[in-house]
């Protein structure tokens, strides 16, 4: 039975609701809460009628979209849901679904090969392995990384859009080393992520380089604020990154040889694991093996290299030896004082 979004979001609206134990939910309260959900996620002014909640619950209630919701009313007037754990988003997939998802599953994995879709092979793996947890009823196998108390992805959406659709906004960020937050017009080019952090890269409006912003530091952002949409014509997400690590360029350096040696402990991993795309093996000696990278400095390349610690040391160039070692020795001075 296809389903279509502005129902979904209430089926959804209803389920909170009354998941919701703390307060008595009569249908005006839940016509009132569906009405404010369809106004926030579409738009959409024009009222629900006590006509369509009534179908609503029933559908929830019956086995026509799989939910089987135990909704029972109290004293004739309050709506709950019989069972306290129960929530539409527990449902089990369907047979049906399963088989849906498998073939869908199958048609993705014809694409790990291409380049340009490298990133889905998470995703089909992801989607994989739901379908084997589904199927046998027993835990996920793969667990891939992410941050639960990661802030910011609720600008995701509104910058995607803005994106696609060449709009300006207007930011209100404040980086953490402002005192005070600052509103900047901005043109969004690309969202991008690292590390399980989100960034957006564009250029400002009285400004002409690529900038980077991290989306847990903006505070605000509004759409169109009548300024013109303008486009940088020399960047490419595609060679803007390829001679850096992370989301950190600076303007103007052009990439430069980086050798740096690792022991045995290390070196294996670093093999299996390249620092960079351009990483090469220059000699293996019985200390240990030198490496050589292609890239533009900047903070996440010296914070990559000094997560190796005592197991790897920078060789050349001169400059990111010096910052490196004032690094270590700002790191020493610190766990010397914290022992005196």
């Amino acid at each position: 039975m296809p389903v279509n979004r502005n129902a979904l979001i209430r089926y959804r609206t209803i389920d909170k609701c009354l998941q919701n134990r703390r307060r008595k939910w009569t249908i005006e309260d839940l016509i009132e809460a569906c009405n404010e959900a369809l106004y926030e996620y579409e738009g959409i002014r024009r009222g629900v009628s006590l006509r369509t909640i009534r179908m609503d619950l029933n559908a929830m209630r019956s086995d026509k979209l799989g939910y089987n919701a135990p909704i029972i009313v109290r004293d004739k007037k309050y709506y709950s849901y019989e069972d306290p754990s129960y929530s539409i988003t527990n449902i089990p997939l369907s047979s049906q679904d399963l088989g849906v998802l498998q073939e869908v599953s199958h048609l993705l994995q014809q694409f790990k090969g291409f380049s340009h879709l490298t990133g889905m092979s998470e995703m089909i793996s992801r989607l994989e392995d739901q379908i084997h947890s589904e199927q046998s009823q027993s835990p996920l196998v793969i667990d891939f990384e992410k941050n639960d108390l990661l802030t910011g992805m609720q600008w995701l959406d509104i910058l995607y859009k803005a994106i696609i659709s060449s709009t300006t906004v207007r930011l209100t960020y404040q980086s953490f080393k402002a005192r005070q937050p600052s509103d900047l017009i901005f043109y969004p080019y690309l969202l991008k992520e690292y590390r399980n952090r989100w960034f957006v890269l564009g250029m400002l409006q009285a400004g002409r380089d690529i900038i980077t912003f991290a989306l847990d530091r903006i505070q605000d952002i509004a759409l169109g604020p009548g300024e013109v949409y303008r486009r940088q014509k020399d960047f490419d997400p595609h060679t803007y990154f390829h001679s850096i690590i992370g989301v950190t360029r600076n303007i103007g350096e052009a990439p430069i040889e980086i050798i740096f040696w690792a022991n045995h402990y290390h070196a294996p991993y670093i093999r299996t694991k390249p620092i960079h795309h351009t990483q090469k093996v220059i000699e293996t000696t019985p200390t240990g093996v030198h490496f050589s990278i292609q890239v533009i400095p900047n903070f996440e390349l010296e914070r990559e290299l000094m997560g190796f610690g005592e197991g790897l040391k920078v060789l050349s160039p001169s400059r990111l030896v010096r910052s490196i070692r004032k690094k270590v020795r700002l790191m020493h001075e610190l766990y010397s004082a914290a022992d005196a």
